[in-house]
């Protein structure tokens, strides 16, 4: 336990240690879900081409904050100087999805540390809902904004900088000319205007946000006005009643904002918004917090507020407990399975439905197999349950850490009961006896002989003790698995051994490549909150609600699927009974020996098709084993939860694998599937990333892991082995694992190259086919697949 002046500090301690140094406000230090947090501060030089250091300091006030808005001014950065890897997006919290815009002069570039510029940029959920960007129109960098919105609502925030005459334009002549305010001024000398540059740019910025109020915007302005913010001149160009805004501060406040700069008297950076936005928490920070010689404020405004009540939070699902490639996760998830499978005999009665189906009826045989499936689902979904705890902190876990989280843990729990008693505390207090016996030295008391503000205290010293263990938990964490695998040498259980010398392998590698991934690997989409929709005459309209987003989902990739029906087959009557609409009709065995006879009007590129699945026929077998061993877990599946990881970790086991096989063989044969299969989960994803065009939108079916499988083995992998055999060799045939496209083409040389020598006729082309998946046509793929060997 720390000292004891510590144990005895309340919660309030730590916001009045921010106070005692020159802060004011507050601002919770977990972030409510429905609040947006803004961060905002004046750089005074990022200066990052020989260290990152500002950078870095940056990223962690951020990261501290849990921003969602990071604006910033005088950055003093020439972007067209600088690299590709040196880009804002590249450097602010790499491994984020965000949204940037940034301003500095076009007109002149005395140096890549050029004094002046802006920046605004949003993260992860809040940049799903940029619509547009902008700076200022003149190219000099005074503002940027960004038009934010979920529907109806339209939100603008801006973040600008007005320049001042400073200390600086009377020394030399080099600091004269590069100021910004100088470099203002000669860009509006040139075109005629010998107004200062302060009152242009307030008479400018006035305008545009007139403009945007008059459009029926919401405006949030961030500024460092370099005069006070109150009774300046831009506070007084936005008191006018065309544009009506005020500085958020004070009402939260009680009072008005203290010195922005060190060694100022005015608050010259403040937060102006329109009257439809109210800020719920405001904190400003006390000087040498950030990265300049000025305070950082952060603002805390509700969501709906900025992008309406049609906001819509994203649910996340909870992680996975089975973890198919963890031997002692898997080793328990097979031997709770297993046990009972065997317990209630469960592959008997898939072999005994096999065997007995023929004298049921085709309700009685839905029945048993959904009863069976249910079973069977249940039964993994128990065994998951059991394989391993959930034990994820921000702390690598060891015995030390270990305790200290249970301790803040418990102490959290007697707070809560002591605001609101619980009716039955036996638990709570079974609790504070074991943890007491686990260490004597440190005694928990029953929660009765606590105060609520001993309590607070204690959860104050834990955190001040996790604190000081934060520098040596990953050399906690490597001591105690080395000492781990150490006894299990010792015991002779090599297989634990090697696990665990793999898990710390694979931790070390997490932690070392994981910030090169973020800023290396390819973007991701945004997630969908909204969709657009195009009318006839062109116009768009943003759709947001749950409810319509999923029926205009519904509509647009419904008429996608049935766009099979467009096949000249569908059409034509005769054809399409004589083949079946599954391909299984009475005229394919004679399709595939070539001799049907076509009706004289039936198209003859179907007609082509037709012949050709004469020539494919034959058959071939797969394993259950083969795949699943080496499958990727990751992939997402299954509406059900029954994951890959379920079948990853069956494959390593007989009885487990005889189960899904008996299952899957008994519906294969019965013709009969599950209910379970006819649900699926459509995720949309975005083809280019900010286009939201309903269209445009890729739709992504997830169905059931095994029920996916079994599609692939009866039709892809079918299809890849036959276009080897009659030696077809497809573009995509090198979309696969351990090739690449150097391969692909040269492939494609080589036959260009054999065709010249040997003087055939030869033709290579390169289709995109819009939408050809979504066109595949039932009868005709099921007439393929009786050519690849697919039985009846």
């Amino acid at each position: 336990m720390v000292a004891a002046q510590n144990e005895t500090r309340s919660v309030a301690t730590r916001i009045t240690d921010q106070w005692s140094k020159g802060a004011v406000g507050y601002v919770p230090e977990v972030k409510d879900d429905r609040v947006c947090r803004f961060v905002f501060e004046n750089y005074n030089s990022l200066s990052f081409w020989h260290s990152q250091h500002k950078i870095h300091h940056l990223n962690k006030i951020l990261r501290h904050f849990d921003a969602d808005c990071a604006l910033g001014v005088e950055l003093q950065v020439q972007w067209d100087m600088a690299d590709s890897n040196l880009r804002l997006e590249k450097l602010l919290m790499p491994g984020q999805q965000k949204r940037v815009a940034v301003g500095y002069n076009k007109h002149e570039a005395f140096s890549r540390s050029q004094h002046g510029g802006v920046s605004l940029a949003t993260f992860d959920r809040l940049s799903q809902f940029v619509l547009e960007s902008g700076a200022d129109p003149h190219g000099l960098g005074r503002w940027v904004w960004m038009k934010i919105s979920s529907g109806s609502l339209v939100t603008i925030v801006v973040v600008a900088y007005l320049p001042c005459k400073s200390k600086a334009t009377a020394t030399s002549n080099k600091h004269r000319r590069e100021t910004v305010y100088n470099q203002q001024g000669r860009y509006f000398r040139g075109i005629g205007d010998v107004r200062c540059p302060r009152v242009i740019f307030v008479d400018h910025i006035g305008q545009q946000l007139a403009l945007w109020k008059h459009s029926g915007y919401q405006i949030l302005m961030f500024a460092d006005a370099n005069s006070d913010v109150y009774d300046g001149i831009l506070a007084t160009e936005l008191q006018r009643d065309e544009i009506r805004m005020a500085d958020v501060c004070e009402a939260v406040l009680g009072h008005r904002s203290p010195n922005s700069h060190a060694s100022g008297s005015l608050p010259i950076t403040g937060v102006f918004a329109t009257s439809d936005l109210v800020a719920q928490h405001v904190f400003q920070s006390a000087h040498g917090f950030g990265l300049g010689d000025h305070r950082v404020l952060v603002v805390d405004i509700d969501l709906t507020q900025l992008l309406g009540s049609e906001y819509s939070q994203l649910v996340r699902l909870p992680g996975r407990k089975l973890q198919a490639k963890r031997y002692r996760v898997r080793k328990a998830y097979n031997k709770s399975l297993r046990d009972n499978i065997r317990r209630h005999k469960l592959i008997e009665k898939y072999l005994e439905l096999y065997q007995s189906h023929e004298s049921m009826s085709p309700q009685e045989i839905s029945m048993r197999i959904n009863q069976l499936d249910r079973e069977k689902t249940e039964l993994m979904k128990c065994a998951e349950s059991k394989c391993k705890k959930k034990c994820a902190g921000k702390l690598p876990n060891s015995p030390k850490v270990s305790y200290w989280c249970k301790r803040l843990r418990l102490f959290d729990r007697i707070r809560k009961h002591k605001i609101s008693p619980l009716k039955d505390p036996r638990n709570l207090y079974r609790s504070c006896a074991v943890l007491s016996k686990d260490c004597s030295e440190m005694e928990v008391l029953q929660p009765k002989d606590y105060t609520l503000a001993e309590v607070e205290a204690r959860i104050i010293a834990i955190k001040d003790q996790l604190d000081l263990l934060k520098p040596i938990t990953p050399e906690l964490r490597f001591s105690y698995i080395n000492d781990k695998i150490d006894e299990a040498i010792v015991d002779g259980n090599t297989k634990k051994a090697k696990e665990l010398a793999n898990m710390l392998d694979r931790e070390a590698l997490r932690g070392g490549y994981q910030e090169i991934q973020k800023t290396t690997n390819k973007g991701k989409g945004r997630k969908v909150f909204s969709v657009e929709t195009e009318a006839l005459d062109g116009t768009r309209s943003i759709i947001s609600s749950k409810v319509d987003i999923e029926r205009v989902a519904g509509q647009t990739i419904g008429e996608r699927y049935r766009l099979a029906y467009s096949a000249p087959i569908m059409s034509h009557n005769k054809l399409l009974s004589d083949v079946g609409f599954s391909g299984d009709g009475p005229a394919v065995e004679s399709i595939l020996r070539g001799e049907y006879n076509y009706p004289d009007d039936v198209d003859p590129y179907t007609q082509l098709l037709m012949l050709e699945a004469a020539v494919l026929f034959s058959s071939l077998g797969h394993d259950f084993q083969q795949f699943w061993l080496h499958a990727c877990e990751r992939t997402e599946s299954s509406k059900s939860q029954l994951h890959f990881g379920h079948y990853m970790s069956g494959a390593h086991d007989k009885d487990i694998t005889d189960l899904h096989v008996a299952s899957l063989n008994t519906i294969r044969e019965i013709g009969v599937a599950p209910d379970r299969w006819r649900n699926s989960v459509t995720v949309l994803l975005e083809k280019v990333f900010g286009v939201r065009l309903i269209t445009k939108l890729r739709a992504i079916c997830l169905l059931e892991a095994d029920f996916n499988w079994l599609n692939k083995l009866i039709f892809a992998h079918r299809l890849e082995v036959h276009c080897r055999i009659h030696n077809l060799t497809p573009q995509e045939q090198f979309a696969k694992s351990k090739s690449c496209c150097e391969e692909a083409s040269l492939i494609k040389n080589l036959t260009t190259d054999g065709g010249r020598i040997l003087h055939n006729s030869s033709a290579i082309t390169s289709n995109d086919f819009d939408q050809c998946y979504d066109r595949g046509c039932a009868p005709i793929s099921g007439l393929a697949a009786r050519a690849h060997g697919v039985s009846r």
